[in-house]
Order: structure tokens, then sequence, then C-alpha cells
């Protein structure tokens, strides 16, 4: 068996289109979708094995909101094959309205963060404001990654990485 790639979120968009261009690049890797959605994942392998009739394809149900969906799936993989060469983490998680992402953050760059403080009431505010904030020991700045990063501005400014 060639080279064992999961691609999370498989079935449409950025993950199938990478499925596309690894099958395109080499036939020989075993390719797994874990997505969601099992009926999708199906429809996906049946349009990818229509381009590569002769690829090595497979699904495994994954939601990534979930972790005993994440335990499952990874038991069913560990089953499956005995080791993974590649692993591709798109599918997104959309964000919980009960998680205070300010607290979640600023816990993972403080050396005294808690993590009790993540789970508490949302905060009045979204996390993010567009402007740089300080936290006590932790970044001065953050700046969103996505496609929209640097909207409405003609310069982008450069993130600050904490010391460790």
């Amino acid at each position: 068996m060639g080279k064992v790639v999961v691609v999370t979120g498989a079935n449409s968009g950025i993950g199938l289109a990478l499925c596309q261009r690894l099958l395109a690049e080499d036939e020989s890797i075993h390719l797994c979708l874990a997505c969601r959605n099992l009926q999708k994942a199906e429809a996906a392998r049946a349009s990818l094995l229509t381009a590569h009739p002769d690829a090595h394809l497979s699904t495994v149900r994954l939601d990534v909101s979930s972790l005993d969906s994440v335990l499952g799936a990874a038991r069913d993989l560990k089953l499956r094959f005995q080791r993974l060469d590649f692993l591709y983490l798109n599918a997104g998680v959309m964000p919980n309205p009960k998680l205070n992402t300010k607290a979640l953050l600023s816990s993972f760059f403080s050396r005294s963060g808690s993590w009790s403080r993540c789970c508490a009431a949302p905060s009045p505010r979204p996390a993010w404001s567009g402007r740089p904030r300080t936290t006590p020991g932790g970044p001065t700045s953050a700046w969103p990654t996505s496609s929209t990063a640097g909207a409405g501005s003609r310069t982008a400014r450069p993130s600050t990485s904490p010391t460790c």
C-alpha cells in the first residue's frame, strides 16, 4: 500500500480540491476522506473515482466539533491502517457561543492562565475588535489570518509572537 493520507472536510471546497490535487500528483496513495456527513463523503468519493478510476479511496465519519466522533474516527483509522503518513486538518469548527474565546486565547499565551475562565459566560463583546490588545504575560498583538485579514486597511501589520 502506498502512503496513507487523511483529509478532513474532504467532501467539498478546499478539502475536495486538495484531494483532487493529491490524486493528480500520485495515484498510488490511499486517500481517506474524513467527513461529518457520510452521504456527502461517498458522493465526493464517487466523483474522485470518476476522474481517477484506479485511485484507492475510503471514507470515515468525522465531526471535528465532537470529541466522541474524533476518538471514534481515530479508533477506526487505527484499525484500518497500520500508519498515517499525512493528515490534512482542513475541516472547520463553528464557534461555541458559550466559549469565552478571549479568555481561551489569553490562557494559551499566559504562564498563569486559568482554563476555568474559558467556559464561563460569553464576553459581552466579540474577542476580535480589529485593534491590538495587550494581555499581561501574553502577546502584544494578534491579527486574524483569514482571507479577510487587513480588509479595509492599506497596510498589513505584523503580529508579535510571545517569547517562551
